[in-house]
């Protein structure tokens, strides 16, 4: 699996960890935990597509805006996904994302996120690996 969910990191957080061998994987594995977060991701559907771009100074801001961006899209456009495909390129992020509207009675909503917090947060290269700790507000 590229992440695993952290239990002892806070108590009214929900804290995981993002592992891929590249940077774009890195931010599709976190966009996907977030999502698992959020709702069983099997029970979503691709019928919406949407474009996200980002600029920012670093990768652990571009991360912070990305994650921040995909909460921001389930609570003003009701927006769920399950897929991800990102292209980050020097300080900019480019990202196709796959998934639909939520639907209470087909969806099996999990928590409602509301933040990304800075709280142990960052983006690390670990050798071959890259690495993320995220710790979200619920």
């Amino acid at each position: 699996m590229p992440y695993k969910f952290l239990p002892d990191v806070a108590l009214a957080d929900i804290a995981f960890e993002a592992d891929a061998a590249s940077l774009n994987g890195l931010f599709e594995s976190s966009g996907r935990a977030l999502s698992d977060i959020m709702v069983d991701r099997r029970t979503l559907q691709v019928r919406v597509k949407k474009t996200v771009s980002l600029e920012a100074g670093d990768d652990d801001r571009l991360l912070y805006d990305f994650l921040t961006e995909l909460i921001v899209l389930k609570d003003v456009d009701s927006l769920l996904f399950k897929g991800f495909r990102v292209a980050v390129s020097g300080n900019t992020l480019s990202a196709s994302l796959e998934g639909e509207k939520i639907d209470r009675d087909r969806h099996r909503l999990r928590n409602d996120v509301k933040a990304v917090t800075m709280h142990m947060f960052g983006v690390r290269h670990e050798g071959p690996r890259w690495k993320a700790t995220v710790v979200l507000d619920i």
